[in-house]
């Protein structure tokens, strides 16, 4: 658990005579949980809150915290190419003692939506090196660990196609070694210019764990600090976390790898019409695999409607957001010790 910090600052005082800023005594807290997280049991518990670009985020974010009954480990937040960090938000994590996760995609920002993406080939050629160096140093200003996952889903999502310049499943292996490329020449820039509080999150979908094909893209040890998945329920039917083939062929996987490991997207469609529904079976399963399974270091939960396969018009429910028994199976989560890391 993080120190709260008053806590941090009388002992400070206390023991040894000096006064440490505030934002110093954010920083010596939170990088004490990675430490404790890499090496004792407990789950880091997160959220994503909204759809990107939401203007209610804060509020959104603070109500599910009041609906569990406290706050949230990790912050998970959409973040454009260009404008990457937000400072405002990440300055709220850390005042309320969250890790802030930047979920940092390679298309270019709202205001120019037809500009496309940002390529790999333009990255490796030095077209961003300027932006990088700017990104670097607001983020090491920060002076608190902040996670990076970046260019997330690399092998499935919409916007790798753009990134690579071809649909990925045409040739994984080129994919594959464009993309270890430009992840080791963004670590590359961050730590050139002493952003070591980045820490980088290598998150690809279930999928690729399960086909073998994420040692396509693996950067390697020396560039990753956590391993991840993403993998939902995004079918109406009932599956149990526990069972889901993604999630084992990860932890199979990565487990070995040395790294913490990190559910860094996860959801399951709330149907209360259903008993049980599919996102209470899927929290209530998740909280005992995840508890059996202790190389798992967080675990961070997609609460926004999201896209399902369910393409019924008439069907009522707003997707993976947190409601009814799947929030109170959250909040149970969430008042779990073994939880509250």
């Amino acid at each position: 658990m993080l120190l709260p910090l008053p806590e941090v600052e009388e002992r400070t005082v206390t023991r040894r005579k000096l006064v440490i800023p505030l934002a110093t005594a954010v920083a010596l807290s939170m990088g004490a949980t990675i430490a404790v997280c890499k090496g004792s049991a407990g789950v880091m518990l997160g959220a994503h809150v909204g759809r990107q670009y939401d203007p209610t985020w804060q509020a959104d974010f603070e109500a599910l915290e009041r609906a569990i009954g406290r706050k949230l480990a990790i912050d998970n937040d959409q973040e454009d190419w260009a404008v990457m960090p937000n400072t405002s938000r990440i300055n709220w994590d850390i005042r309320n003692r969250r890790m802030p996760m930047i979920s940092w995609t390679v298309s270019n920002h709202k205001s120019d939506p037809a500009a496309g993406c940002a390529t790999a080939d333009a990255i490796l050629t030095g077209s961003y090196d300027r932006q990088f160096e700017k990104q670097a140093a607001a983020v090491k200003a920060f002076g608190a660990p902040i996670l990076v996952r970046f260019n997330y889903e690399m092998t499935g999502n919409e916007a790798a196609g753009c990134f690579t310049g071809f649909e990925v499943r045409e040739n994984p292996s080129l994919a594959g070694s464009k993309y270890v490329s430009v992840w080791k020449h963004v670590v590359d820039k961050f730590r050139a210019a002493g952003a070591s509080n980045a820490k980088w999150v290598w998150a690809p979908g279930h999928k690729a764990y399960e086909t073998g094909e994420w040692r396509l893209f693996y950067p390697g040890n020396a560039y990753v600090d956590w391993v991840a998945v993403d993998d939902y329920n995004k079918s109406d039917t009932a599956r149990s976390f526990a069972a889901d083939p993604g999630i084992n062929a990860f932890y199979r996987t990565a487990s070995g790898m040395g790294k913490p490991l990190m559910i860094a997207e996860t959801g399951a469609v709330s149907d209360p019409t259903q008993n049980p529904d599919p996102q209470t079976l899927w929290l209530t399963t998740a909280r005992i695999y995840l508890k059996t399974h202790p190389a798992i270091k967080a675990f961070v939960w997609w609460n926004n409607p999201g896209k399902l396969s369910r393409e019924d018009p008439e069907y009522g429910g707003s997707g993976y957001v947190l409601q009814g028994p799947g929030l109170a199976a959250f909040r149970a989560m969430a008042n779990d010790p073994y939880f509250q890391q």
